[in-house]
């Protein structure tokens, strides 16, 4: 299986194992297998990696390739409907990420503290909780037509620079509470209820890997900024939430930030994604770019010399 097979197989795994038989929803014509039930990949009775390996075994190349974006085209020859992977839920199902609409029905979700103040509370029960109820309200928004599955929270970066102005998102400074928080959100976003380890109650995404906490100051913006970081700075500070995220929170994505880290952008260096994140943690999941990261490769940070050498980059780096 090549490079594309690998990543379009891991989506499509994330998408399969979200399917349950008897979901209520209120039409189902926005959801996979409506009116072509027939397809292996739709029956709930087959292991879900026979499924899997069923639909992508389907797909054409310009279909799989249109699948690696985040709003995923639709496949009506398979009752594959368009996908939204974009959605957002820090402390809260919100309506910031084009993948959740509030409105009719539910006009809104609960809103829960901003992070830095809830992970003062050092209280590990705390997050998981915040993190179950997240995740029902986002299931229900599901079932009711108006959110996705994916969500691009927790954000676990290491809060130095107080000029970021997005450090309310996230636990802080401190890399050990920083860990404990983001795997202990991510558990209460992605276990079921009843425990199922083959089954995810959404997806979460920490974010955005790696050394990464600024925006725009005085003539220094995140697209071009380039962390010079040693390795024991990357061991010690900036990488810890992110392996917890994934070894002990057995996270389903991570999202790779825009800036470079010592001259290399994260989206494209492989050491950081392919031999870290999947070959050192064994992530078991996807790793997606932040909003147009890969063209920022090219446009702003003329690391590649084309468009299409910045996404071949992207994906053999391990994206």
């Amino acid at each position: 299986m090549g490079i594309m097979e690998n990543l379009v197989f891991v989506l499509v795994f994330c998408i399969v194992v979200f399917l349950k038989e008897g979901s209520l929803v209120q039409s189902v014509d926005n959801f996979p297998c409506s009116g072509q039930s027939s397809f292996p990949f739709c029956s709930t009775s087959l292991p879900i990696a026979d499924r899997v390996k069923d639909l992508v075994g389907r797909l054409t190349l310009p279909e799989k390739v249109q699948q690696l974006v985040n709003t995923a085209s639709a496949i009506p020859r398979l009752g594959i409907p368009k996908y939204e992977w974009w959605s957002e839920a820090l402390h809260g199902v919100s309506d910031v990420g084009p993948g959740t609409r509030f409105g009719g029905a539910v006009p809104g979700a609960t809103s829960f503290p901003q992070v830095i103040l809830t992970a003062a509370s050092f209280n590990t029960s705390l997050w998981q909780a915040i993190g179950q109820v997240v995740s029902t309200e986002a299931r229900a928004m599901y079932n009711a037509g108006q959110a996705g599955l994916t969500y691009w929270s927790p954000n676990v970066n290491i809060f130095r620079d107080p000029r970021w102005g997005r450090g309310q998102e996230t636990p802080g400074e401190d890399p050990v509470l920083a860990s404990k928080y983001g795997s202990n959100y991510v558990r209460g976003l992605q276990d079921t209820d009843g425990g199922d380890p083959n089954r995810l109650k959404v997806a979460a995404c920490c974010k955005h890997y790696t050394a990464y906490d600024v925006d725009q100051w005085s003539g220094v913006q995140r697209y071009t900024f380039n962390a010079i970081v040693t390795q024991q700075d990357l061991e010690d500070t900036f990488n810890p939430p992110f392996k917890s995220c994934v070894v002990d929170g057995n996270v389903a994505s991570v999202m790779c930030s825009y800036n470079k880290v010592n001259g290399v952008p994260t989206c494209a260096d492989k050491n950081l994604l392919a031999g870290t994140i999947r070959g050192q943690w064994n992530l078991n999941g996807y790793i997606v770019s932040d909003c147009d990261s890969v063209k920022v490769l090219f446009e702003n940070q003329h690391y590649t010399t084309t468009p299409e050498d910045a996404a071949a980059d992207a994906i053999q780096a391990g994206m």
